[in-house]
């Protein structure tokens, strides 16, 4: 036991060390890249971090050199900033570079695919295959910088140009789409909704009570309770009894009907006492 509890001891402290490990790799290998595209800046455009701002800015041939200083994250109307060294504002080549680029596109080669479409107003799928990525299932690339892609600004740029030409039939096919969507949606809805009236009612079970002539119980459901069936035949006895009563009361008040030439018939009229008739003269 006290061996098994060394070997833990000792084990413990190597899975820490390999978890340190990982991520200090991960930033050996961003490091690595960075110092690889620093080195691709300095040989294709000719600056170091020794040059000056405005040195820097004809080398690049920024247009907007106050949009550019924006950028870096430096006070734009600040003259004073451009006789400054980029070592001295903390400031690499690679990062003028992406402030170039972010100044042109809108956008750099370390965006995201997602943030190049928000940034574009391109929908992200459409991008994606636009780009080379036809499936549109795939969501591998959103969250990919279209450098690690091996996509080039200018590329996304063409793209976005190709787009923007075919808005109107791309904008149409989706609404068409959206329509036969909701259609067929509203159909389907309306078939089943017609033809609920002719579902099975069978499963509720019958839960009507049958009496025969003199009021006894004929029929009742098995799983209904006593309790329950003399309170419906009780109730059923007072309904009978309650129109009983009306009827009695009906036949009560209910007259008959005189009938004054009947009467007059029967009747003796004083006149035939004291007028004679004509007939006897």
């Amino acid at each position: 036991m006290h061996k098994l509890s060394c070997v833990i001891l000792l084990v413990i402290p190597l899975i820490l060390g390999a978890q340190m490990d990982a991520p200090l790799q991960n930033g050996a290998v961003n490091d690595s890249l960075s110092l690889i595209r620093e080195a691709e800046v300095e040989s294709e455009y000719r600056f170091n971090n020794r040059d000056t701002l405005l040195q820097v800015a004809e080398k690049l041939d920024i247009q907007d050199i106050k949009a550019w200083k924006a950028a870096l994250g430096l006070e734009p109307g600040n003259e004073v900033l451009d006789g400054t060294t980029l070592s001295k504002l903390g400031i690499t080549p690679y990062r003028a570079v992406l402030a170039k680029q972010t100044v042109e596109f809108g956008f750099n080669e370390l965006s995201t695919i997602t943030e190049i479409a928000h940034s574009l107003n391109i929908p992200p799928k459409k991008l994606r295959s636009l780009l080379g990525n036809e499936d549109p299932l795939d969501n591998s690339w959103d969250n990919q910088s279209i450098q690690a892609l091996g996509i080039k600004p200018e590329t996304v740029l063409e793209v976005k140009k190709a787009f923007s030409k075919d808005i109107v039939l791309y904008g149409l096919s989706v609404t068409i789409v959206g329509m036969l969507v909701v259609f067929s949606a509203l159909l389907i809805t309306s078939i089943i909704i017609s033809q609920l009236v002719h579902l099975s009612r069978e499963g509720k079970g019958n839960k009507t009570l049958e009496l025969d002539s003199n009021k006894n119980l004929k029929k009742a459901p098995k799983d209904l309770s006593r309790n329950v069936i003399v309170a419906a035949i009780t109730a059923l006895y007072l309904h009978d009894l309650e129109l009983e009563e009306k009827r009695k009361m009906v036949l009560t008040f209910r007259r008959t009907p005189a009938n004054q030439w009947r009467a007059s018939g029967i009747l003796s009229m004083p006149n035939r006492e004291f007028i004679p008739l004509r007939r006897n003269k």
